[in-house]
C-alpha cells in the first residue's frame, strides 16, 4: 500500500479560527475580520473573502442562527458583529490543553504519548477521516503520523476512543465505520 496522508493545510493549523468549527475558509476569513472588534458592513465582508455582498448574509445564516453572530440594519444596510457569546466560544474552542483534559476525564486517566498525538491530529485536522477502499481509518491515521506509532497501537486508541466517545464515529445500519472525527462536545 502507498503512503496516503492526510491534507491539513498550513492555513488551517495557523490562522486564530482555522480549528474553529467553520465550514469553509471564506467564513473563517469573515469571522477573523468580525473578530477585531469593529462591526462589518456585507460590502467589507465581501470584499475581504472577494464575494458580492448579497453572499454574505447566506454564509452567515447558520452563525446568526445559534447566537454567534449579530446583524443590524443600518440605513438599509446589513452590519454585522461578533456577539459576545461566539467571542467566548471562539476563545475556549482554541486550546487542544482543554480538549486533551476533557478527553483524559473520560478516560479517567492521563494519556500516553501515541494517544495524545492522535488526539492532536484529530483536533488539527478538524473533519471526517473516511474509510476508503484502498486504507482503512486505521492506516490513514498511521501515516498521517509519520508511522510513529504501530498501526495495531493506532487500530487500539481509535477503538477505546470511539467507544469512549471521543471520537464520532458515522456508521452504516450494518455497524461499519465510514468515517471518524473529533467528537465536538470536546472543542
Amino acid at each position: 500500500m502507498k503512503a496516503v496522508s492526510i491534507n491539513i493545510s498550513p492555513s488551517q493549523v495557523n490562522k486564530p479560527f482555522g480549528h474553529a468549527p467553520f465550514r469553509s475558509e471564506r467564513v473563517v476569513k469573515i469571522f477573523e475580520a468580525l473578530s477585531l472588534g469593529k462591526a462589518k458592513l456585507a460590502r467589507e465582508l465581501a470584499e475581504i473573502i472577494g464575494v458580492e455582498s448579497k453572499q454574505i448574509l447566506p454564509r452567515l445564516k447558520r452563525y446568526i442562527q445559534r447566537g454567534w453572530v449579530e446583524v443590524q440594519k443600518v440605513n438599509n444596510l446589513n452590519v454585522y458583529s461578533l456577539t459576545e457569546t461566539s467571542r467566548k466560544i471562539l476563545k475556549l474552542k482554541g486550546s487542544f490543553e482543554k480538549v486533551k483534559e476533557r478527553a483524559e476525564k473520560i478516560l479517567g486517566r492521563k494519556m500516553e504519548e501515541d494517544e495524545l498525538e492522535i488526539l492532536k491530529l484529530f483536533f488539527k485536522e478538524q473533519k471526517y477521516v473516511e474509510n476508503s477502499p484502498n486504507e482503512s481509518i486505521a492506516e490513514q491515521v498511521y501515516y498521517a503520523l509519520g508511522r510513529k506509532v504501530s498501526l495495531t497501537r493506532v487500530q487500539e486508541v481509535l477503538t477505546e476512543f470511539t467507544v469512549k466517545g471521543i471520537l464520532f464515529a458515522f456508521r452504516l445500519k450494518d455497524g461499519r465505520i465510514l468515517k471518524v472525527r473529533l467528537n465536538k462536545n470536546l472543542l
